[in-house]
C-alpha cells in the first residue's frame, strides 16, 4: 500500500464520511431502542481506516507525541437537551445513586437484571461500571446530534468537545475500533473548527495520539478482528437498550463474555 502525504488523512476521511452521515440521519428517524447500533454501523462503514492512515504514518514520526492534549472532559449537556430516552438508559449527565442503590437513568428492570447477574460474582461490577459508561457516552453523542441545527452553538461545541476529548480513553478500552475513533473524531472536529487546513492538522494530530493508546492494524484482517471485537462488547449494551425487563440470564451470559474480552 502506498504511503500517504502529510494531510491526505483529512482528505480519505471526508470521502467516508458522507455515508456516515447518511447513517445518522436513518437511525435519527428509527426506534430509539436501535440508537445503541449507531455507532458500531459509523465503524462498519469506514473498516480499513485505520490501515491507510498507520500505512501512511509508518515513518520516523509515527510514534512522535502529538503536543495537543485531551483535558478533563467539559461539561455536558444539560438535562433540557430534548433527546428521546431508551428504555434502558435515559437521558442523565450526573445521574444520581437511589435508596435502592440503582443509577437514575437506569431502567429499575434493567438494574434488577445486572443486579441479578452479578449475584455471588462481584467480580462483574467493574464491567457494568463500564458498560454503563459506554451508554452514557453514546447518549451524549446523540445529544450532541439533535443539537446541529440549534441556535446554541457553544453548547452544542463544548459536548463535542467533551465528547472528544474522551475518545483516546474510550479507544485504549476498546469501546471503539480504531477506524470508529479516526471517524468520530473527524466528525466531531468538522463541528469544531470551520478552517479546513487547522482541522485537517487537528485531524492528523488526534489519529497520532490515538496511535499511541491502541495496538496499531497493520493489514485488513487485524481491522477486521479488531471491528468484531469491539461489536462484541457491544451485544451487553444492545441487549440492555432492547427491553425495560431484559432476560436475567442473558445479561450474566454477554456480561461474563464481555468481562473475558474486555481490556
Amino acid at each position: 500500500m502506498p504511503c500517504l502525504k502529510a494531510g491526505q488523512i483529512g482528505d480519505n476521511l471526508r470521502v467516508s464520511l458522507t455515508s456516515v452521515v447518511d447513517i445518522m440521519i436513518t437511525y435519527q428517524s428509527k426506534n430509539s431502542w436501535q440508537r445503541p447500533l449507531l455507532i458500531a454501523l459509523i465503524g462498519s462503514a469506514v473498516v480499513g481506516t485505520g490501515v491507510w492512515w498507520f500505512a501512511g504514518h509508518s515513518g520516523p514520526d509515527a510514534t512522535t507525541p502529538v503536543s495537543t492534549t485531551a483535558s478533563e472532559p467539559m461539561a455536558a449537556a444539560t438535562g433540557s437537551m430534548a433527546t428521546p430516552a431508551t428504555p434502558a438508559l435515559a437521558v442523565s449527565t450526573d445521574p444520581t445513586v437511589l435508596s435502592d442503590g440503582r443509577p437514575s437513568d437506569l431502567a429499575p428492570g434493567v438494574w434488577s437484571a445486572l443486579e441479578k447477574a452479578m449475584t455471588n460474582k462481584p467480580q462483574l461490577k467493574p464491567e457494568v461500571d463500564k458498560v454503563l459508561s459506554y451508554m452514557r457516552y453514546q447518549r451524549s453523542f446523540e445529544q450532541w446530534q439533535s443539537l446541529e441545527d440549534a441556535r446554541d452553538a457553544q453548547q452544542r461545541h463544548q459536548l463535542a468537545q467533551s465528547l472528544l476529548n474522551q475518545m483516546p480513553d474510550r479507544l485504549a478500552k476498546g469501546e471503539f475500533s480504531l477506524s470508529e475513533a479516526l471517524m468520530m473524531t473527524t466528525v466531531l472536529l468538522s463541528d469544531l473548527e470551520p478552517d479546513e487546513k487547522k482541522r485537517e492538522q487537528q485531524i492528523d494530530e488526534w489519529g497520532k495520539k490515538m496511535a499511541l493508546t491502541a495496538p496499531q492494524p497493520m493489514d485488513d484482517a487485524q481491522v477486521q478482528a479488531d471491528q468484531q471485537r469491539v461489536e462484541d462488547m457491544r451485544i451487553l449494551p444492545v441487549l440492555l437498550a432492547e427491553s425495560p425487563n431484559p432476560d436475567p440470564a442473558k445479561v450474566q451470559q454477554a456480561l461474563e463474555e464481555r468481562s473475558r474480552i474486555s481490556r
